[in-house]
């Protein structure tokens, strides 16, 4: 629906989301064009001093934030870079981080680190670090709700770019991420390979474009086999240690006494992959002889595991890079860029082998003091 050009239409501060150049051109009956034009101070712009009037009042009246682009990036520059991820302290992103340290510094820039959920925790410090001009432009970890609802905000103040979990379709917002369905469809037929028929899959919130995009590669490689990813096999949660010893807890629990069990199972992230070999110990179950675990992401932990993880590793290096190299570029908002090249590698290790013969195999998996979580589910 239209906005009615009249003095009745909210600010900002009153609107669902934020308000668009296409919404003041339209308020002043304008074209787009001619707006932008406008409000960007164009000397040769040839407009009537009535037109221009009003589209600078339509501006101030519905709150208008310029999207700055690629032109804050060449004036009154901090030098500064920010990078936005969610949990600092996990090794997931340590490569993402040297990608775009590394092109961030081939332009001489410093690269800033922030915490999605420290930003969300206090809006005061939100607003103060997307209008306050503290970095001049920012990287942004998406596929995490809530601050995907903001990344529209943040683009119509700073010059921004989402990696790591493609958005809803924006045409302020660039986005740079791998290839997710590529990865686990590898993983999946790594496992297919060594025999294993019926999975179980532990990973991030149900509603996460990472986890329905790793799903969907799980789901493709099982087809091309006559084969299904069972919803009672299946447990969604936080993309932790904690969910992932959590997760296999529950999944014994599902399987106990079933002959046709699963006998490997996919882990959405190096840290739940982590929690689910401690679940596996402290339940009484080997890795691999009694159940094959793998996951998504290589981390310098992952071959240090006992027994080590086997993984497929995603070029998060080079999405760091092409995100820094993309956002100083001044690429248009709305651009989507999938890497392919390089692809997903697969990193087979000890965690994964044939399947037992479950057959003949005595599994009486017995509660070892893991606590499960309330309603049959990680937290």
């Amino acid at each position: 629906m239209g906005r009615p050009a009249t003095h009745d239409v909210p600010r900002q501060g009153s609107r669902s989301g934020p308000v668009r150049l296409a919404d003041v051109a339209q308020a002043a009956g304008v074209s787009r064009p001619l707006a932008s034009r406008v409000l960007n101070g164009d000397p040769a712009v040839r407009a009537a001093p009535e037109t221009k009037a009003r589209v600078l009042e339509a501006a101030d009246r519905l709150g208008y934030v310029p999207h700055v682009g690629a032109r804050s990036l060449r004036s009154s520059r901090t030098g500064l870079i920010g990078l936005v991820v969610h949990d600092l302290s996990s090794p997931i992103y340590l490569e993402l981080m040297r990608g775009a340290r590394a092109e961030a510094a081939r332009h001489n820039y410093f690269l800033v680190l922030g915490d999605v959920d420290e930003l969300l925790a206090d809006d005061d410090a939100f607003t103060i670090f997307i209008s306050g001009r503290r970095v001049d432009g920012i990287v942004v970890q998406g596929g995490h709700g809530e601050f995907d609802l903001r990344v529209d905000e943040i683009a119509h103040a700073l010059p921004t770019v989402v990696v790591n979990a493609p958005t809803a379709e924006s045409d302020t917002v660039t986005q740079v991420f791998p290839d997710e369905v590529a990865a686990t469809r590898m993983l999946t037929e790594h496992l297919l390979g060594l025999g294993h028929r019926r999975f179980g899959l532990v990973t991030g919130p149900r509603r996460s474009t990472t986890s329905l995009l790793r799903e969907k590669g799980i789901a493709a490689a099982l087809a091309d086999a006559s084969l299904e990813l069972r919803e009672e096999d299946r447990v969604h949660g936080p993309w932790t240690a904690d969910a992932g010893r959590a997760g296999l807890v529950e999944l014994i629990r599902r399987w106990d006494g079933d002959p046709q069990r699963p006998t490997a199972v996919i882990a959405g992230n190096t840290l739940i992959g982590i929690g689910m070999l401690g679940a596996a110990a402290a339940q009484g179950w080997s890795v691999p002889a009694d159940l094959s675990v793998a996951a998504v992401h290589d981390t310098w932990v992952s071959e240090h595991l006992v027994p080590a993880l086997t993984t497929v590793s995603l070029p998060l290096y080079d999405v760091g890079v092409t995100a820094v190299r993309t956002l100083l570029s001044g690429t248009p908002g709305g651009t989507r860029i999938e890497l392919s090249d390089p692809p997903p590698a697969l990193h087979p290790r000890a965690s994964t082998q044939r399947p037992p013969d479950l057959g003949r195999a005595r599994h009486d998996p017995h509660p070892s003091g893991i606590e499960k979580p309330a309603g049959g589910g990680p937290s």
